[in-house]
């Protein structure tokens, strides 16, 4: 058997080709982009609180200091790790009278010390406190619950 071409020689050399080369090399940094992206974007998300959820969240954008607590007792003034000791002088020199302290507390903190930094940020005259919560969906009322069973 002999198999022959069925190009034709005379037009050699027109047909278009695709170089697969950097098409893959665009592909693979695309790749490594968003892989590098998505892990600095968790990096990014700072101190590991569990906020409790509410219905009534709302955004809030102004100047704002945030004081974290975490599950394990630790505080953070943004990202600083310090001690409750400390809070008060660091937020006196952090914080002006409008601005506004955020308290980020873990779920399973303690009322009690949640209010002890409360008190801290109000014995230097910082009366603007809110409290950071996850935002949920509105829960339905008692009637509109029964009426779906």
């Amino acid at each position: 058997m002999n198999f022959r071409s069925r190009t034709n020689n005379s037009k050699k050399g027109v047909g278009a080709t695709l170089d697969l080369i950097p098409l893959v090399d665009v592909v693979f940094n695309l790749l490594i982009f968003f892989a590098l992206s998505l892990n600095f974007a968790m990096a990014s998300r700072g101190i590991d609180v569990k906020l409790p959820s509410a219905s009534s969240a709302k955004t809030i954008k102004s100047d704002q200091v945030t004081v974290n607590l975490t599950k394990q007792g630790e505080v953070f003034l943004g990202d600083k790790k310090i001690t409750l000791d400390k809070l008060g002088g660091l937020l006196k020199q952090k914080a002006d009278k409008k601005s506004l302290v955020i308290i980020r507390a873990d779920n399973d903190v303690e009322h009690g010390r949640v209010v002890e930094v409360m008190d801290i940020i109000k014995s230097q005259d910082l009366n603007r406190i809110a409290i950071a919560v996850d935002a949920q969906a509105p829960a339905r009322a008692p009637a509109e619950q029964s009426d779906s069973q």
